[in-house]
């Protein structure tokens, strides 16, 4: 069931998805402070691993060394030229393309080419700049600000069961970074709301879960949803069936969505669990992190091999189909954001009472001092009661 007894106005104007200067407040605010999902440890799968990225301006690389994963600025301190341009890679010490300086684990610089050229240098005087990062399960996040929560404290009473839905013995089946031409908030409002489920995604989900099937919770740090399909009769449901019988495992049929705000969503399926992470690259541009674990065997197990390329194969066509479905609706939103006219409207229904739960945080985090009539008439739960 919903919480909302009726609908509720749009709370963030059309300039939030439009501006410039909105955008750097929140960036600065919001999103370099939180705790971004980007890699799986299946990504690097040896000491000495690394992959590439970059974040708000920022070109990063993840390292793995001595089994611990690391995050430096991918930019040498000698004379500013990324250490490397590669996706990703294999290195015993973090070296800059440009004159060869070596940095290990901690960002120090271990080897300098002619380094009698550079006397006097201070010990640790030009290490790398170093970013905080931890995990939880396979997951791999990090942090650009110096200090502020930890992981398990943002994740709260959900770090441990991320622990235990993405494990080593899980298959990475996805592994994909998509632009998509719209506001990053569009994105996040997306995932949130199954009410455009039914026009935009006939072929892929068909129709949207009755209330009946769903529950939504709304906490201060997110919201989730959760959607009970075992009456569901439908040829997704056999192809489901089907996925579990081929891996072994017991059908569980509930769909969980959990949101961490600002941008971090996790989802789970009985045979599938992913995470997304909307990045901003600009107004009207954004990124999409998503990484895609699955359940395909027991280890040692022959059909493995057979199951890892059919579940894996089926969820990349499922997935991307259902991307491209979105991009190409949420590519028209962010059109009508920029119109020059606007027409009378901004409602949001009960079923998409997740997004005014997240407009409503977005305006607090950024304005504390507005206050809005309607926008606290959602019952918000903590830890399990509603207040």
């Amino acid at each position: 069931m919903f919480l909302s007894a009726e609908h509720h106005p749009q709370i963030l104007p059309r300039e939030s998805y439009t501006s410039e200067e909105v955008l750097k407040q929140e960036v600065d605010e919001l999103l370099v402070p939180t705790w971004h999902a980007v890699a799986l440890h299946s990504e690097l799968p040896h000491d000495g691993s690394y992959v590439t990225l970059e974040l708000y301006g920022r070109p990063l690389i993840l390292w793995k060394s001595e089994g611990d994963v690391h995050c430096f600025l991918n930019v040498c301190s000698h004379r500013y030229c990324k250490l490397t341009d590669k996706v990703c890679g294999k290195t015993d010490r973090l070296s800059c393309q440009y004159h060869g300086w070596q940095f290990d684990e901690t960002g120090n610089v271990r080897k300098i080419p002619d380094a009698k050229s550079f006397r006097p240098l201070k010990q640790g005087m030009l290490g790398l700049k170093k970013y905080r990062t931890e995990c939880c399960g396979e997951l791999i996040f990090i942090n650009l600000a110096e200090e502020g929560p930890s992981l398990p404290e943002f994740l709260g009473e959900m770090y441990a069961t991320y622990q235990s839905w993405f494990t080593p013995e899980m298959h990475t089946a996805i592994v994909l970074t998509r632009t998509i031409d719209a506001n990053w908030k569009c994105l996040i409002e997306n995932a949130l709301e199954s009410y455009h489920t039914t026009e935009v995604h006939p072929k892929t989900f068909g129709e949207s879960p009755t209330e009946e099937q769903c529950e939504h919770t709304l906490d201060d740090w997110g919201s989730s949803l959760t959607v009970d399909f075992h009456d569901e009769k439908s040829f997704r449901t056999t192809l489901d069936k089907f996925g579990h019988w081929l891996v072994g495992r017991e059908r569980n049929p509930i769909y969980r969505h959990v949101a961490h705000y600002p941008n971090v969503m996790i989802a789970h399926l009985s045979l599938y669990r992913w995470v997304e992470c909307i990045v901003p690259v600009s107004p009207h541009q954004s990124r999409s992190i998503v990484r895609l674990m699955c359940h395909v065997g027991q280890q040692g197990k022959l059909r493995r091999l057979w199951n890892r390329y059919l579940i894996s194969r089926w969820a990349n066509d499922f997935l991307c189909q259902v991307g491209e479905e979105d991009a190409q609706v949420l590519t028209q939103m962010q059109a009508g954001m920029r119109s020059v006219d606007q027409p009378l409207g901004g409602l949001i229904s009960i079923r998409e009472e997740r997004v005014y739960h997240f407009q409503n945080y977005i305006d607090r985090a950024l304005n504390p001092d507005h206050a809005h009539t309607k926008r606290d008439t959602i019952p918000i739960r903590y830890q399990g009661k509603t207040s």
